[in-house]
């Protein structure tokens, strides 16, 4: 049986993966899309009281600020 096998088989990449999720909910963060679906953007737009193509940019924003 070749390592790649034996990593399979033994878990140590899905560990790995589980622990990142794990670690994510702890601090409270979400995974959301690059980019907004239309219903989300339509949504963004409704609340906020400006346009979809307002409301894409505060999006794009937000997400570019969340990674700091």
């Amino acid at each position: 049986m070749g390592q790649w096998d034996r990593e399979v088989n033994g878990g140590r990449h899905l560990k790995q993966a589980l622990a990142a999720v794990e670690a994510m909910g702890a601090t409270d963060a979400v995974v959301v899309p690059a980019t907004p679906s239309s219903s989300m953007l339509t949504a963004g737009a409704r609340i906020g009281g400006v346009t979809t193509e307002t409301a894409a940019r505060i999006y794009r924003a937000m997400v570019l600020a969340g990674g700091r």
